[in-house]
């Protein structure tokens, strides 16, 4: 009984990390785009007709968005942390997963 405890506990906590890093991996996606989409929409929307251009840019970046960018950068510090620390993150959810695969693993063993 102990050990499919153990088993069950163990094997949710690993579904649970395997969660937390699809969601990590979302974020870090999002926050490179986010980072760098502007470069990117600067390219396809040079091919555009205006008009697609208003519709697209209405859907991908509200207008408070386009304000932000005046900013010349002053978020890029933090949008290299924050990649940093979702990297960090992503690494450390691995080695949590390997660690609960490896218990899993001996328990069965």
């Amino acid at each position: 009984m102990v050990r499919n405890q153990r088993r069950r506990h163990v094997a949710e906590m690993l579904e649970d990390e395997r969660g937390r890093e699809v969601t990590l991996a979302e974020r870090l996606e999002e926050v490179i785009a986010d980072a760098d989409g502007s470069m990117l929409d600067d390219q396809v929307f040079g091919r555009l007709d205006p008009e697609d251009v208003a519709i697209v840019r209405d859907v991908l970046l509200p207008s408070s968005v386009f304000e932000a960018e005046d900013d010349d950068g002053a978020d890029s510090d933090w949008t290299d942390e924050e990649i940093a620390r979702l990297q960090d993150e992503i690494v450390d959810s691995r080695r949590r997963q390997l660690a609960f695969e490896r218990y899993l693993d001996a328990l069965d063993s």
